[in-house]
């Protein structure tokens, strides 16, 4: 004789096998914003420079966008790229009038024309990376720290420096380099090229303005080199040795003569100062209390670390 069901028991078997199922959505939803949590708080650096060892010379630029997203900015400028062996020997010993010869030499350079993307991507307000980009291609990038706390390590052909903390002296000195200085505007960038060890890729290391703990070159506009926006040897020599490195830019394929005449980077190296600082609350129409207060923290930092400096400074001097 078959027993009968019991209702209640079953009631008991159905009811723990729903919570079984929410106790398993529960920490499944748990597993996947522990990560997510982790990367938006204490993380946020460790992920960023893991994203951005990802990237180098020669990527696609849709790469790039699938590991941080798209970009804040974007814009467009024309280059020259740089004309073969054979072509510039060809030119010399092309036959005929001066004005032929320089009719066939513009139009070359007209072929050799191309477009480049810029593309800038705000790292969580601990810096920004900068992308130029052939077609779709990724020739050169960028990386400018904005804060104490972003500082990764980046190999300089065999040498390892730390954006914000390693100085320009850390590196051998090179003599190619640039320093500009206007009413509000300067910068500095010298050029590191290895090679075959350093696979054929070009660094420009350097200051920009908007990086952290900027530097301002010293120029002396009574010496010959200003005009050529070089620095004289010895205050080059001192400025390398106190001046922290903010910003590196790497390059592998881009061949421009923009490049080569130092007129590729204009007034910054990396990411424009000009183009990004109008996306800073200082500059926001719509205001709330809360950026008020954070404005004025920021104000009141900046004011105690610049009283600091300049006790330091009273100090030395007497």
């Amino acid at each position: 004789m078959n027993p009968e069901p019991d209702p209640e028991r079953w009631y008991n078997t159905t009811l723990n096998l729903w919570q079984l199922a929410g106790v398993l959505v529960a920490v499944v939803t748990v597993v996947k914003w522990i990560p997510a949590l982790w990367r938006l708080t204490l993380g946020r650096r460790r992920h960023l420079i893991a994203q951005l060892r990802k990237i180098a010379p020669g990527v696609r630029h849709d790469y790039v966008e699938g590991l941080l997203g798209e970009p804040k900015w974007q814009s467009t400028m024309t280059c020259t790229r740089l004309a073969g062996i054979d072509a510039t020997e060809s030119a010399k010993a092309a036959k005929g009038s001066f004005w032929r010869v320089k009719a066939k030499e513009e139009a070359e350079k007209d072929d050799r024309g191309v477009e480049i993307t810029v593309r800038t991507w705000p790292l969580s307000r601990l810096g920004y990376l900068v992308t130029w980009s052939e077609k779709n291609t990724v020739v050169m990038y960028g990386i400018t720290t904005t804060s104490w706390w972003f500082r990764p390590r980046v190999l300089v052909g065999s040498t390892r420096i730390r954006l914000g903390k390693s100085l320009l002296a850390d590196l051998d000195r090179t003599e190619e380099h640039r320093a500009w200085r206007g009413n509000r505007r300067y910068g500095y960038l010298e050029e590191h090229f290895f090679g075959n060890p350093g696979g054929y890729r070009h660094w420009y290391v350097g200051v920009n303005d908007i990086g952290y703990h900027p530097v301002p070159p010293m120029l002396d506009w009574e010496a010959p080199e200003t005009e050529l926006n070089r620095m004289p040897d010895e205050k080059r020599n001192g400025y390398r040795a106190r001046t922290p490195i903010n910003t590196v830019v790497i390059s592998g394929i881009a061949l421009y003569e923009e490049l080569r005449k130092g007129e590729f980077f204009g007034r910054s190296l990396g990411v424009d100062q000009d183009m990004v600082r109008l996306s800073d609350p200082s500059y926001r129409v719509f205001d709330s209390r809360f950026t008020r207060a954070r404005l004025h923290v920021r104000d009141w930092w900046w004011e105690r670390r610049r009283n600091g400096l300049e006790r330091q400074a009273a100090k030395r001097v007497g």
